[in-house]
């Protein structure tokens, strides 16, 4: 596409004789003419009134340009010259922020894998703590293995006692396990309205948390998005 092909194209769509141009132009029709072979660049000004003329924006103007010596012939006009260099500028503004994106997805992809892998934020260990059952105010937290040594003297030997004593006991057995994934201490206490359970520390184990695979599996997308970026920039950018 010329400057001069541009003009005919145009005057064509509008059903437009050259001295009708010419005059909507407010300039010569030997000189429009010269304009439509390609034989004089217009200024600034007519440039403006070309536009006018047409009911068009700049850009729908030189819409149909491509890369080449033509584009830089009508790069002469001020106005011209100045909507591809804001192009230009956009462009490469764009461009950077492509970039960084792409820069930034990367990083956190490799964040988000590397704290799914090492478990460290959610970690697959487990604390075991038991409680027999419930122990009544005044009551030592051993009461279900002791109870018997805290019997008064004269009951020691009260066999029929003692038997329903481990019956009762035996009864107040409700043995629970809670698992936690933060250490608490060698005991848990927990409140209730007959009394209280004593958690106690019993051992570790390793509990598989869907979390840090899915961790894992969103930081291979976006690292994947992100190396995909700097692909497509390459090709969107590549003729700036």
């Amino acid at each position: 596409m010329t400057l001069g092909k541009k003009l005919k194209i145009l005057r064509a769509e509008h059903n437009l004789s050259q001295p009708e141009l010419a005059e909507k132009i407010g300039i010569e029709q030997s000189y429009l003419s010269k304009l439509e072979n390609d034989k004089s660049i217009p200024s600034n000004d007519i440039f403006n009134n070309i536009l006018r003329a047409f009911s068009i924006t700049l850009e729908e103007f030189v819409s149909g340009f491509s890369q080449g010596v033509e584009l830089e012939r009508i790069k002469q006009i001020p106005d011209v010259e100045r909507y591809f260099s804001n192009q230009q500028k956009q462009n490469h503004n764009n461009q950077r922020r492509f970039l960084t994106l792409s820069s930034l997805l990367i990083v956190l992809a490799t964040t988000l894998f590397y704290v799914g892998y090492s478990k460290q934020l959610f970690s697959e260990l487990q604390f075991q703590y038991h409680s027999e059952g419930i122990i009544l105010e005044n009551e030592p937290v051993d009461v279900f293995k002791m109870w018997r040594h805290l019997l008064p003297p004269e009951l020691e030997r009260d066999y029929e006692f003692i038997a329903m004593k481990r019956l009762e006991m035996a009864k107040r057995v409700d043995e629970k396990v809670i698992n936690v994934f933060e250490y608490a201490g060698p005991f848990i206490r927990v409140d209730s309205k007959e009394g209280y359970r004593q958690y106690r520390f019993t051992g570790t184990k390793e509990v598989k948390r869907a979390i840090n695979a899915w961790l894992q599996v969103l930081g291979v997308f976006l690292f994947s998005a992100g190396i995909m970026g700097f692909v497509l920039e390459r090709r969107l950018f590549k003729l700036n």
